[in-house]
């Protein structure tokens, strides 16, 4: 089988956070697709092992952030490779809260979305989490990144608990 085909499949790059009971969080993903138009639904996917995972299912809420192409390298990795449990990714970082409590990082992202779960599909590894849009913002007329644009522009890396990643073996 040739893994490489799946690189045929386009993605973005997002910033996925939530919070729940004075704890907020924040990580990178590619996987995340509009589902329905009316109401505008949202599907995101979700490690098990990410520490948000925890705070999103608990709040029932998250956010999307849609990272701009002039989003550096290091940025994106400060969501990536990091967990939430004992780094603050918030710190240094230009976010919103909206009124339900859900933080969106504003910074770099050409558009922020505020969601409720509606609806959660578990696929092993990870769960498709399923949210109604309560509120989303157009915050600038850049370019959102692509998933091809962060690595062969930005020399992205993919994290091991990304839906997409593959080991070396599997290429």
């Amino acid at each position: 089988m040739d893994f490489t085909a799946l690189e045929k499949i386009q993605y973005g790059v997002y910033l996925i956070a939530s919070a729940f009971d004075g704890q907020k969080s924040a990580f990178a993903a590619n996987s995340v697709m509009q589902v329905c138009a009316s109401p505008v639904k949202i599907a995101i996917s979700v490690s098990k092992q990410n520490w948000t995972y925890g705070l999103i299912e608990k709040a029932g809420l998250f956010s999307i952030s849609a990272v701009s192409q002039s989003a550096p390298f290091e940025f994106i990795g400060k969501f990536g490779f990091r967990s939430g449990k004992t780094f603050n990714k918030f710190e240094n970082t230009e976010y919103k809260t909206f009124e339900s409590g859900i933080p969106a990082v504003i910074q770099y992202a050409a558009a922020v979305f505020e969601l409720k779960i509606t609806g959660k599909i578990d696929v092993g590894s990870h769960t498709v989490f399923i949210g109604e849009v309560l509120n989303m913002e157009k915050l600038s007329e850049e370019t959102t990144m692509t998933y091809e644009y962060y690595h062969k522009i930005k020399g992205g890396l993919t994290a091991k608990n990304a839906p997409t990643y593959r080991n070396k073996v599997e290429s």
